[in-house]
């Protein structure tokens, strides 16, 4: 699932930290290094942080959505006609 951003001094970001087991071991053997920041946030360096931007890009592109068409989940059925007489 997509992480929401935190937002400090308006920059968006994710830390790596804080997500779960998996995302954590995929984001560490993909993103560059350049992507991860270090962020000042009172008297606390966050470190394992990445922009909120490229975190969404490499979600994006580690777990594309899977669409389905209605039509192609459907079965096929016959479409039923229906028909009323005037007498």
């Amino acid at each position: 699932m997509l992480k929401p951003a935190e937002i400090y001094k308006g920059i968006e970001f994710v830390r790596i930290s804080q997500l779960n087991a998996e995302q954590q071991e995929k984001i560490k053997a993909s993103i560059k290094r350049d992507k991860i920041i270090k962020i000042l946030i009172g008297n606390t360096l966050a470190d394992d942080c990445i922009q909120y931007h490229d975190y969404k890009a490499w979600f994006i592109q580690t777990y594309p959505a899977k669409v389905i068409t209605a039509q192609a989940s459907a079965p096929t059925q016959p479409s039923l006609a229906l028909t009323s007489k005037l007498n």
